[in-house]
């Protein structure tokens, strides 16, 4: 989730309003912009606790270790970006609700919200459980409403609050009844509501953030630029006031832990692990050999191409962590969005990696492209 409020004014780099998927001319109503770019947060014992992290598939090179790093630091929940819209699932999402559970970290989702209507909120709390419904069995997990894209701002409050009513009973009726609502200050009871469903979970940056700003939300998010220690990656964190968020965990010693001005003690801390269907030993190893053994010479976006394999694997970026073997998806055709060069230092070589996904986004990583046939799979189903 990437907000910009007034407090903690920056420049927006081009890619930074990519990511959020807005324009300068959208940002002007409620950012501001200094001309120093704030850096990294750093813990003090002066500021809230950090309690949850939200993650994207920007944060999809986050290793196995990070995750523990994250759990050696406080970090007790997580809440992992699913969906957007009617058509994307974030490519990492198992993987990192399994570097999650294997961290004993409590499991939460969210969706970014482009809904306008009814009947798209609707669909797009569709493909939110669809995607949910791929990487863990257990319904005890929020499911968070991400409230922040442009065309929402344009829309009436009335009109957000029942489009946001019709999203809730589609998640609802599917079993999930611990839901919330994740939006700025700024459009808190202006263009959408909380209520008792929906406690919700603000983000507001203070300069030199103290004590709790909303202690009768479920979470407040009081950085996007915050760097725990052994980690080189800003992060959003978050202070919980309550246990809403801690009720499904990896490793159920996780579940008795406490949060500073508790509220709201119930809700569904019972310690019930995520389940993530598939192999007992995940497919994705982390290699730091591997990692360190290339040596990054540029990386750029590239049009879209239609690809097919099944020699090699899929890796992220610095191919520290191996995803799965491209034999295991042998009707799979690949679309790039992306490729990068980089230098193997053990071969003094260079070697081009695609970043590819598949159709549906379940699935995705880098492949050598010596690997990848043009085409589309003729095996595809």
């Amino acid at each position: 989730m990437n907000l910009f409020f007034i407090g903690r004014c920056r420049i927006l780099s081009h890619k930074s309003l990519i990511k959020v998927g807005v324009s300068f001319a959208a940002f002007a109503g409620f950012a501001l912009f200094s001309n120093q770019t704030k850096a990294s947060m750093y813990p003090s014992s002066s500021q809230p606790s950090s309690d949850m992290v939200d993650l994207s598939s920007y944060q999809g090179n986050l290793t196995a270790s990070d995750y523990q790093n994250l759990a050696s630091n406080g970090v007790k929940a997580v809440t992992i970006k699913a969906t957007e819209g009617t058509g994307y699932t974030n490519p990492y999402l198992a993987q990192q609700v399994k570097y999650a559970q294997q961290a004993g970290l409590s499991i939460n989702f969210y969706h970014f919200v482009h809904f306008t209507s009814q009947s798209t909120a609707i669909a797009e709390a569709q493909n939110f459980i669809n995607a949910v419904q791929q990487v863990t069995t257990s319904k005890n997990v929020v499911m968070v409403a991400d409230f922040e894209s442009s065309e929402l701002g344009s829309l009436s409050k009335s009109t957000n609050n029942a489009n946001l009513a019709a999203f809730d009973q589609t998640l609802n009726s599917a079993g999930y009844s611990k839901t919330d609502l994740y939006t700025m200050s700024s459009w808190l009871g202006v263009k959408i509501d909380t209520n008792a469903q929906n406690k919700g979970w603000i983000a507001n940056w203070p300069y030199s953030p103290t004590g709790n700003k909303y202690p009768n939300a479920n979470a407040w998010q009081w950085a996007s630029d915050y760097r725990f220690p052994g980690s080189s990656v800003d992060l959003d964190v978050s202070k919980l006031t309550n246990d809403y968020y801690l009720g499904s965990v990896g490793d159920s010693s996780n579940s008795s832990n406490d949060t500073s001005n508790n509220t709201d003690s119930g809700s569904g801390n019972d310690g019930t692990a995520v389940i993530v269907p598939g192999p007992s030993e995940p497919t994705n190893q982390y290699s730091a050999s591997r990692s360190q053994s290339v040596k990054l010479i540029w990386r750029t976006s590239m049009k879209s191409h239609a690809f097919y394999t099944t020699k090699g694997a899929r890796y992220s970026k610095h191919l520290g962590t191996r995803y799965d073997y491209n034999k295991n998806l042998p009707n799979v055709t690949w679309y790039t969005d992306a490729h990068e060069k980089l230098y193997k230092k053990n071969t003094g070589k260079y070697a081009i990696y695609y970043h590819v996904r598949s159709n549906d986004n379940a699935h995705g990583g880098w492949i050598w492209r010596g690997y990848l046939t043009s085409g589309v799979n003729p095996n595809q189903k």
